[in-house]
């Protein structure tokens, strides 16, 4: 008996029920596709796709080692994979969900039918923690919690591929039509690499990560996110290395930094299941009021991409991004303070922000980079003013971000003499830019209009306003100038404008959800917890911000950033 398993973001053998459940059975063809839609998307990234190819090599070493191999084709996986049940003689198709990308869906549903039409079968896995049922986001903490507890899915000790099947090799990046980025350092990619991670993060930053973690100079965080992006390592693994790496440590430290980690791959698993829900939110805004009233202008947006605003940590945010791929170096406070002064204080829309940074992550995904950054713009949570993240960019994010100076000074060598205390508003020295704009004015104009644009969400339900899937799912940015990096954009955007669009798994009808089902979906799109005045944190902060200090100095430490409540709970 012979099974297709269909690898997509989940290049690993280990905790992988599709393969362990096709090994059981008998004969596995472990198949990638290199899908040209999604290769020459308008948010692609070469250096992204580079690190998948890593992974990709390793997965298919793994799989030797069991004495298997990968096999690879290119192409349209409609048309490809039941070519290949046909050529393998192969009972059906194991795969998991993926939820992603609209584009993504749309093929899906689209296989399910070519598929059918053939007579042939396909079997999809539910990935960990995810789930077709609505539900409170409280119930959905306790779901995610109860399944990255249970057992690994154990790893096949024999995988036995059909020795006749062909498979092309695996290609380079130039191969596959996409300019290299040369710049950028990839990360070690596979499981291996980010079982390492973990390792070395447990040894070395586990005891600071939680109070160097917004000091992007640091370089605290576990460098895993590529590898969760593509499924080297699975959500649960990481979650049980974590709990067995750092969960019996005594230093009070190591357990506040495992809390914190725990949250935050938390965090990612939601926002994936947030885009399960409203995969609208790839192109929109979540409520339709917060559509109208961008500004855009060019010559600021390159500005801004390059990393010449004049501001300094938002330039060396920039060109951290550019010269790095983000990984590792530049972390979440990096990134949010980066956003927010694009949408909220340059006034542009949120996704011109979003197609930059994916262009470039090499840890992009997109439900969460997109969701991040329309949480920095404003127009996710509405009901208080506390959610307005509007960051000073001045000598404040210097004091609290970079109180060395370290991340500064690195990506800008032209401001290396600078003191620190002049950071935040540097001396025009060296060519460096003159700010491009007044903080304190762009701020009360973003205040003023988020508050008018809130009005209407205020009271009442709050799902009669949310934005549904637009007719044209163009992915936003297909209009503009197509770059090198983006040779057969034509091709790679066909598919959004064809007629009655659907989607596997298919969306949440919002217009038909009863008042239960609006109340459930409200959990996921408002504030939790006590959100509470800034006048207040302020004063709460100050008296206990002795005893949230590490009980035992650690060398080097910076001094303690308190992350703010509403920061902290980013589900």
């Amino acid at each position: 008996m012979t099974t297709v398993v269909w690898f997509r973001r989940d290049l690993r053998i280990t905790d992988h029920a599709p393969l362990y459940r096709a090994a059981m059975r008998g004969q596995v063809v472990p198949v990638f596709i290199f899908d040209h839609a999604l290769l020459h998307h308008p948010e692609g990234s070469p250096a992204r796709v580079e690190f998948m190819l890593g992974c990709l090599r390793s997965l298919d070493q793994d799989l030797r080692q069991r004495g298997g191999r990968l096999i690879l084709r290119s192409g349209d996986p409609c048309q490809l994979l039941p070519d290949l049940v046909r050529e393998t003689q192969a009972e059906g198709i194991y795969a998991y969900l993926d939820y992603e990308r609209i584009y993504g869906r749309v093929r899906d549903a689209q296989l399910n039918q070519a598929l059918a039409a053939a007579q042939m079968r396909i079997r999809w896995f539910e990935p960990v923690a995810g789930s077709g049922e609505l539900m409170a986001y409280p119930g959905y903490r306790t779901l995610w919690f109860d399944q990255v507890r249970q057992p690994l899915v154990p790893t096949p000790s024999q995988i036995a591929v059909p020795q006749e099947l062909a498979s092309e090799a695996i290609p380079s990046v130039a191969a596959l039509g996409l300019v290299p980025d040369v710049h950028k350092p990839k990360p070690p990619a596979g499981t291996a690499a980010a079982r390492r991670l973990l390792a070395e993060f447990a040894a070395q930053k586990s005891d600071r990560y939680y109070w160097q973690l917004s000091y992007p100079g640091a370089e605290v965080t576990t460098g895993i996110s590529p590898h969760l992006k593509f499924g080297a390592i699975s959500m649960r693994e990481a979650y049980q290395l974590a709990e067995q790496l750092l969960g019996d440590s005594p230093d009070l430290r190591v357990q506040r930094s495992r809390r914190q980690l725990i949250a935050r791959l938390r965090w990612g698993s939601g926002f994936a299941q947030r885009f399960r829900y409203l995969p609208q939110l790839e192109l929109r805004s979540l409520y339709r009021s917060f559509e109208q009233g961008w500004t855009f202008d060019e010559a600021l947006y390159n500005a801004w991409r390059e990393g010449r605003t004049g501001f300094p940590i938002v330039d060396a945010a920039a060109r951290c991004l550019m010269g790095t791929g983000g990984w590792k170096a530049l972390n979440f406070r990096s990134r949010a303070i980066y956003a927010s002064f694009l949408s909220n204080l340059l006034g542009m829309d949120w996704r011109y922000g979003a197609l930059h940074f994916m262009q470039h992550l090499i840890d992009g995904d997109c439900p969460i980079d997109h969701y991040q950054w329309a949480m920095q713009a404003g127009v996710t949570h509405c009901l208080n003013k506390t959610w307005t993240r509007i960051y000073n960019p001045e000598q404040a994010a210097v004091d609290r971000c970079d109180p060395e100076g370290q991340f500064i000074r690195h990506w800008l060598p032209e401001l290396a003499e600078v003191p620190v205390a002049k950071l935040g508003r540097p001396p025009l020295v060296n060519g460096y830019p003159a700010p491009i704009l007044d903080y304190k004015a762009a701020r009360q104009g973003r205040v003023k209009q988020l508050e008018q644009q809130r009005q209407q969400l205020l009271h009442g339900q709050i799902t009669p306003h949310l934005a549904g899937l637009p007719e044209d799912c163009t992915p936003f940015g297909g209009d503009r100038p197509a770059s090198q990096l983006q040779q057969g954009l034509a091709f790679a955007l066909n598919w959004a404008k064809l007629p009655n669009l659907r989607l596997f798994p298919p969306a949440l009808e919002v217009e038909g959800l009863g008042d239960r089902q609006a109340k459930q979906l409200r959990t996921w799109l408002i504030a939790h917890g006590n959100v509470q005045s800034r006048q207040n944190r302020s004063h709460q902060r100050s008296g206990r911000r002795k005893s949230r200090q590490p009980s035992t100095p650690v060398p080097g430490q910076l001094s303690l950033f308190e992350i703010e409540a509403w920061q902290e709970d980013e589900m």
